[in-house]
């Protein structure tokens, strides 16, 4: 039985639109977009199509002294780049959080893989278009349209 998952994949929606408003308001380059359309990509299919290779992996590092200093490091640059660039860290957190949150709901619905990671990509896509709503309004009240 089909069940609502509206919350989740809203929550996913309006972290992406804010993460674009956040894009828009800083006047990033195409390379930011471009990066950020890769990520919703990467992200997506870490989290369904290539979940058993990457989780085999991660434990294959938690078996030896070198998988254990291979994290250490992982996480100590990551606690840097969380100093130094916080704004940036905390939208990549949410929107990796928002991003599982929705293939919890899709796992607990029985949804495979590929629906998932279309889920993952449209949702997202979406927000990011969402985000540009604002600017588009904005401009075509400037031209008088």
């Amino acid at each position: 039985m089909m069940k609502s998952h509206w919350l989740s994949w809203i929550l996913l929606l309006l972290a992406y639109a804010t993460f674009g408003r956040l894009l828009h308001s800083n006047e990033v380059s195409n390379l930011v977009w471009g990066s950020t359309l890769a990520f919703v990509v990467v992200k997506a299919s870490a989290l369904t199509l290539v979940w058993t290779p990457i989780r085999k992996f991660v434990l294959l590092g938690f078996q030896s002294d070198v998988g254990y200093s291979v994290m250490v490091l992982v996480l100590a640059s990551l606690a840097v780049l969380a100093v130094v660039q916080f704004r940036a860290f905390a939208y990549v957190i949410v929107l990796v959080a928002a991003s599982i949150l929705v293939r919890v709901d899709c796992l607990v619905d029985g949804m495979g893989d590929r629906i998932s990671f279309l889920i993952l990509i449209l949702l997202p896509l979406m927000g990011l278009g969402v985000s540009w709503l604002p600017q588009l309004l904005f401009r075509g009240s400037e031209l008088g349209v």
